[in-house]
């Protein structure tokens, strides 16, 4: 059974809960010891990685939940054509061995300018450290298929004036769930960009593994994720085993991008909700061995 919390949006006002809300000099120490090298790899650009300037990749990640998936590509749809006016988007689907019923119906949605489509399930980590280098976009809006995008405003522009001002955010995060009050959250007060949308700025926790990077919807960086490194790569376990492919992306990978950047998240923009009526990804597990690097 579910926790209640996950299936609830965040509420208004907001429930921080047990979250420990920091000082202002503790966010600036952190903002310190990341921003200046920060701005080195924003400068180096593409010296780790190819991509246009100003286009965001939004990328799509799909096993075998053909429903979800659907539901996913109608609020894209709706969004995108009748909401967000950033222009410069790209859609991209990765799909993890669904199978020929499931790209028919990707394709006959005509939500995607392009479809990766791997015969057998490799992995998340596998999948993704395939995708990305293949992403043409400055940022990358990951996705996963069970998601729904329910935003009543365009959030695009916003985020990238954020990103524009704060060379130490590598990445925002995007979901609207009700999990902000856990006491291992670490948040930082209140800032603002030229124009006055305000964000609050998450710390990684004391061992660096979580609160930074994040699966689920984001909007990252191209250069920030190159710049930590591939994703690690294990045996694809399912969830109830330690080592899972979802906490090696999570927690593994969090600790190394933790060190070098940091989240945003902006008030008034949620736009991604996690139903929670799916099972978890037929994907997990499925594989005995994806592969280690």
């Amino acid at each position: 059974m579910r926790p209640q919390w996950s299936l609830e949006k965040q509420p208004d006002p907001l429930n921080f809960g047990q979250a420990r809300l920091v000082p202002r000099w503790r966010l600036d120490l952190a903002v310190w010891r990341r921003r200046r090298r920060a701005a080195r790899v924003l400068a180096a650009g593409r010296g780790y990685c190819d991509f246009e300037p100003g286009l965001v990749s939004l990328v799509v990640l799909s096993c075998k939940r053909l429903p979800a998936l659907l539901r996913l590509c109608d609020s894209l749809r709706r969004f995108f054509d009748e909401i967000e006016d950033y222009p410069k988007v790209e859609k991209i689907l990765v799909d993890n061995g669904s199978g020929d019923e499931l790209l028919a119906a990707a394709r006959q949605a005509r939500c995607f300018d392009q479809i990766i489509a791997h015969p057998v399930n490799l992995g998340m980590a596998v999948a993704l450290n395939d995708a990305y280098p293949k992403c043409r976009g400055e940022y990358i809006l990951f996705v996963e298929d069970d998601f729904v995008l329910d935003h009543p405003r365009p959030f695009l522009r916003t985020c990238l004036e954020v990103f524009a001002e704060h060379p130490e955010i590598g990445i925002i995060r995007l979901k609207n769930q009700n999990n902000w009050w856990k006491p291992y959250r670490i948040i930082g007060p209140l800032r603002a960009t030229a124009s006055g949308a305000e964000f609050w700025t998450w710390l990684p926790t004391r061992g660096g593994e979580l609160n930074v990077w994040a699966a689920g919807s984001v909007l990252f960086r191209k250069v920030s994720f190159f710049s930590v490194g591939p994703l690690p790569v294990g045996p694809n376990l399912s969830r109830d085993q330690q080592q899972h492919q979802g906490f090696l992306y999570e927690c593994v990978y969090g600790r190394r991008y933790s060190k070098r950047w940091l989240a945003a998240k902006i008030k008034d923009c949620y736009p991604f909700f996690q139903p929670n009526d799916n099972p978890d990804s037929p994907g997990w597990g499925e594989v005995a061995n994806a592969g280690r690097g």
